[in-house]
């Protein structure tokens, strides 16, 4: 049982982000885990299922999962096993469920627990077998000549698409009574019962039926129509009981209602507009069976000579043949075309005249011909085709893509082809923009990855590399300090090199709830928001003393402040203010969003572009996101939701167009004490050199400033120092006139490219270097000379000797000798 719960734990990260439904359970079939998915799937919250056994939990499907468990202990391993029954989610439905059973072992081989995904199929197994049920009803009513035997197929047929409890079709006739309705076949009740309630009438219900409308209500007996016909007021007692009702029109190609298909269900909304259209389908073809059988009828009771028959029923064909829009075929096993219908020309532009008597391979698009084969092969041995597409070469040298349908008539195939090329390449545009924006979520992110921890890591590299590099020229070249020194600038210059290829993906863990010190914890994770927020955004704490600790999980709390600190970020492209607050709460009786109880209460402000109600109202949902196409998972608000939630605490956003959003967490106070971590500082100083020439060094990492005040003295030159923008344009106010400016690029406020600009507002002969941590130098100005960190002495030198330093109409700054 341990080994089983460790195993879950290792896998919990997939689970939390798996589109599917995940879950481990032990020997006794019972929940170790469930990912939230496979919850919903079963009706039952994921912390209901844990320590339960399946029987319990899907009682519908337990002997099915039983069998399943049987065989993998017998060693199986099961792939694309289906499961069919009710769930407690869907309690009136089958449902299929498509799962994978794998046995999870101990070290000594042993099966200790099973791994289960499970995929809803259900629509996909219903649409199947709508598909089906269409092709199969189609063949059959295509030879079908029979008008009882064929309205009773198309009735049951009917009953199989939608799921009703009760089907009849009832032909529109009226009789010397003024009744227009007489019912002709029935399923799911007994026609004797039935026939006993006497002839249905044509109420206000039916009468939209025969002009030609569809009648589709989730309770019939609601519906403003029913119950105005006496005696009874509704239906008359003895009739199936009927809440959830369909009805749809069979309609002549002339317009007139033949009749109508009718069904009901004693539960309210269990027809929906695709059973209409199913439905509407069935209706079409019926009416044409209907027609067809009926005109046969007609003939043979006239006792008309068979030729007359023959003609007669060749020139409807005819009709249908010359007038359809699809492609329609007759071929024989071979594979040659014996006939083609006129839409060959409007469709592929091939003249029907130019197509019989050849093979469709000469059609055919050359990769698809062997497929096209087997499903000939298919046909021609009686075997039912399902739906099959391939593509045909039009005579403009253009590929269509055709649908097809086919029925078997002794040695001949009849075909009927619809194009679908415009559908296809719909679909073909929707996968391709998922996945483009699949692509774009992943490059954003690694982008920001890399980009951060490229910086960071060159600020710390570039004191690194450039103290060694000060400390080698003081050392002669057969000292063996010197080789050491070497060996140490090397790996230095291959970390810079290494910076380019970082990469690491952060997993979710489990949630862990424990006593966490949240004061300290947005203390000690500050660096990291610092670095996620970027320098123009000013980053202030607020916490109050002796807080107590908080009820949580401290890895997705850190996660859910990120994402706040990042939501906060979006919200302010030019840069602001953003406020992290902790605090204790005291909750009263009547607080609709929490039980009464004392809280630590963590508030997050940014001085943003804020929300409309609107957004506000949607901006927890999963998926909503205003960030643009590629931008964000629309994830992030409703995972910090559910945090909160599950943690027994609650989170709320309050925010109004320009006027920022602030967002907050109440989580509930641990018994739990816990001791804080102090965070540790350092402080870097500077050296100045000798003065032949006076350079302003603005930099806000002390380390790289100092490092860089080092070599310039080397250099020769005079250096005087600032930590940002605004104290570097205090000394210029106070008098300062540097020769040169270096200066970092991202700082907190003005950037180096500003700063250098506004200097140069004040003194248009200053010389300008910007240097910059980022790989990415997009952001650079390209008049502007650039410096990558981390940089050595002779780096430097060679910079400041560039020729984009000064401006043009001034000469080039000298290097000391």
């Amino acid at each position: 049982m341990v080994e089983v719960e460790e195993q879950a734990r290792q896998l919990a990260a997939m689970y939390d982000a798996s589109p599917i439904g995940l879950a481990v359970l032990d020997m006794e079939l019972r929940y170790v885990r469930i990912n939230e998915q496979l919850a919903q799937l079963n009706g039952i919250p994921a912390s209901a299922h844990i320590g339960r056994s399946v029987t319990e939990m899907i009682p519908d499907l337990s002997d099915q999962a039983l069998a399943a468990f049987n065989r993998v202990l017998a060693g199986e391993e099961l792939t694309n096993i289906e499961l069919v029954g009710p769930t407690r989610a869907r309690p009136d439905q089958t449902s299929v469920w498509r799962q994978n059973w794998v046995p999870m072992r101990d070290a000594a081989g042993s099966v200790i627990g099973v791994a289960v995904s499970c995929e809803d199929v259900s629509e996909q197994s219903r649409a199947q077998k709508a598909v089906k049920a269409l092709n199969r009803i189609n063949t059959a009513l295509a030879a079908e000549h029979d008008l009882e035997r064929l309205v009773q197929m198309v009735t049951d047929a009917g009953v199989e698409l939608t799921g009703a409890s009760v089907g009849a079709f009832f032909h529109n006739v009226l009789d010397e009574s003024g009744e227009r309705l007489h019912l002709f076949t029935l399923t799911g009740a007994d026609r004797e019962v039935f026939t006993k309630l006497g002839r249905p009438r044509g109420t206000k219900v039916l009468e939209p039926l025969f002009r030609n409308e569809v009648i589709r209500s989730e309770d019939i007996t609601k519906d403003s129509r029913y119950g105005f016909n006496a005696p009874y007021g509704g239906m008359p007692p003895g009739h199936p009981v009927v809440t959830s009702y369909l009805a749809v029109p069979v309609v002549a190609r002339d317009g007139k209602v033949l009749g109508g298909l009718l069904f009901g269900h004693p539960k309210p909304g269990c027809f929906s507009h695709h059973h209409e259209e199913l439905i509407g389908s069935l209706a079409s073809q019926a009416a044409v069976a209907i027609e067809n059988a009926r005109l046969l009828a007609e003939v043979q009771a006239a006792n008309e000579t068979l030729e007359r028959r023959v003609t007669e029923r060749t020139a409807e064909r005819d009709r249908t043949w010359q007038l359809s829009r699809d492609l329609l075929i007759t071929v024989d096993a071979s594979g040659m075309l014996h006939s083609v219908s006129p839409a060959w020309k409007t469709v592929l532009g091939h003249h029907p005249s130019e197509v019989v008597g050849r093979s469709y391979r000469d059609f055919v698009h050359p990769d698809d011909i062997d497929r096209t084969e087997v499903a000939l092969l298919v046909a021609t041995s009686g075997e039912p085709v399902p739906v099959f597409e391939n593509r045909y070469i039009a005579t403009d040298g253009s590929t269509r893509w055709i649908s097809w349908l086919t029925s078997v008539d002794g040695s001949l195939i009849y075909g009927s082809g619809r194009d679908v090329t415009e559908a296809r390449a719909k679909d073909e545009i929707l996968r391709a923009t998922e996945e483009a924006l699949r692509q774009s979520q992943k490059m954003e992110a690694m982008g920001q990855l890399t980009g951060g921890v490229a910086h960071d890591f060159n600020n710390l590299l570039t004191p690194i590399l450039g103290s060694l590099d000060l400390i080698r020229r003081k050392v002669p070249d057969d000292d063996r300090s010197s080789r050491l020194l070497d060996g140490a600038i090397q790996s230095a210059e291959r970390a810079r090199t290494l910076v380019q290829r970082l990469l690491a993906f952060a997993r979710r863990q489990p949630l862990q709830a424990g006593a966490v010190d949240l004061a300290a914890m947005v203390r000690e994770i500050s660096a990291l928001l610092l670095t996620t927020l970027g320098p123009r955004v000013q980053l202030v704490i607020e916490t109050k003393e002796d807080l107590p600790p908080a009820l949580a999980d401290r890895n997705q709390l850190e996660m859910a402040l990120v994402n706040l600190a990042v939501n906060a970020r979006d919200a302010m492209p030019g840069g602001g203010l953003l406020r992290i607050n902790v605090s204790d709460r005291q909750i009263n009786e009547g607080d609709p969003r929490l039980s009464p109880g004392s809280y630590v209460h963590l508030a997050v402000t940014d001085t943003g572009f804020g929300m409309d109600a609107d957004t506000l109202s949607r901006a927890i949902e999963p998926f909503f996101s205003t960030k643009g196409l590629g931008r964000g998972s629309g994830l992030g608000l409703s995972m910090v939701h559910g945090l909160a939630s599950q943690l027994g605490g609650a989170f709320q956003l309050t925010s109004s167009p320009g006027a920022g959003t602030t967002a907050e967490m109440w989580l509930p106070i641990s018994t739990v004490t816990v001791v804080a971590t102090p965070a540790t500082t350092f402080d870097a100083g500077a050296d100045i050199g000798t003065s032949v020439g006076r350079v302003l060094l603005v930099d806000d990492e002390d380390a790289v400033r100092a490092a860089a005040a080092q070599m310039l003295g080397d250099i020769g030159y005079e250096v005087i120092e600032a930590d940002n923008a605004d104290a570097a344009l205090r000394l210029i106010a106070d008098g300062l006139v540097p020769d040169l400016l270096v200066s970092d690029h991202l700082m907190p406020g003005m950037t180096g490219t500003e700063l250098a600009r506004q200097l140069r507002a004040q003194l248009p002969q200053v010389g300008v270097l910007i240097v910059s941590g980022y790989a990415d130098v997009e952001t650079l100005s390209p008049d502007l000379a650039h410096l990558p960190k981390p940089f050595r002495q002779a780096d430097l030198e060679q910079a400041i000797a560039g020729a984009k330093v000064l401006p043009h109409q001034l000469v080039q700054l000298a290097i000391p000798s």
